[in-house]
């Protein structure tokens, strides 16, 4: 596997990681947290979140895809548009997943060998 290609499939994951840590700990009645007990969430929290996993979820699907696809140009421009439809996920893991997956969308554009 060459370089954008690893970059690539450690921030799709990543992007799991990102956006299964809210729903583990803010979760209605299911989290570890309990849900609006709290004050944290309750169910209009679960609105942002769920616009959140509608966004992150393609992201993903486009990372995965733009890692195992040999061709350079298309692998790039999904790399690059996974990496635009991270940004909602916030935090320092949404920050990661997003830097790795810009970078892997330039290096599949800027590599030297075109296949």
């Amino acid at each position: 596997m060459e370089n954008y290609q690893i970059l690539g499939l450690v921030g799709s994951l990543l992007l799991i990681v990102g956006i299964a840590i809210p729903f583990a700990f803010f979760y209605p009645r299911y989290g570890m947290m309990g849900g609006y007990e709290y004050g944290m969430m309750g169910y209009g929290g679960m609105m942002f979140y769920g616009f959140m996993g509608f966004l992150v979820i393609p992201a993903f699907v486009l990372g995965i895809i733009g890692s195992l696809i040999s061709d350079r140009t298309i692998a790039g421009v999904l790399l690059v548009l996974a990496a635009v439809l991270s940004i909602p996920a916030m935090g320092f893991i949404g920050i990661i997943s997003f830097i790795l997956l810009l970078i892997a969308g330039i290096l599949a554009f800027t590599s030297g060998k075109k296949t």
